[in-house]
């Protein structure tokens, strides 16, 4: 027997073009008139999105008129919050944990620390992005392909990277 969601919200006009799994016992909030895969674009499998509340109390919050490229995995075991009008690029991924304790003799005992990370409105995360625990990006801002994304970045920015700093402002 599998773990329910305590609590998933569809808005409406939103589609799913992959397959999207989420597995866990928490909260899934979808705004209206967002896109979950793009069939003609690049697919490991069967493109399949994750969107994994892990605990009871884990959130993860979506608003309107988002396009999700695939293969994206979002995983919470607090808070994920994503904003309006954003692109998400395949392969993105965005944790507001660690999985797992820093210190050898306790790493296996829980998910380690967990900070909310917020993505803002009309931002783009490029292709294979990962963005950590407690990052916040603000509105307008794009994320370059590949960046490691573990410390805020302001709005309108450019920003890209391992880990990610801005390039420059966009104006």
């Amino acid at each position: 027997e599998g773990v329910r969601l305590s609590r998933l919200e569809v808005g409406r006009g939103t589609v799913f073009l992959v397959p999207v799994r989420s597995e866990g016992s928490g909260s899934l909030c979808i705004g209206k008139s967002n896109t979950f895969g793009v069939p003609q674009s690049q697919q490991l499998g069967n493109g399949g999105i994750l969107l994994q509340p892990r605990k009871r109390q884990a959130e993860i919050r979506i608003g309107n008129d988002n396009a999700f490229n695939n293969n994206v995995a979002i995983v919470a075991n607090g808070r994920v919050t994503i904003g309006n009008g954003c692109q998400i690029g395949d392969q993105v991924a965005i944790y507001d944990c660690d999985f797992h304790e820093i210190h050898p003799a306790t790493r296996n005992q829980s998910h380690g620390s967990v900070r909310p990370v917020e993505i803002g409105n009309n931002v783009w995360l490029g292709s294979r992005v990962m963005v950590l625990k407690g990052v916040r990006i603000g509105d307008n801002s794009v994320i370059g392909a590949m960046s490691l994304v573990n410390k805020s970045i302001p709005p309108n920015c450019l920003a890209a990277g391992n880990p990610a700093k801005v390039i420059r402002v966009l104006e």
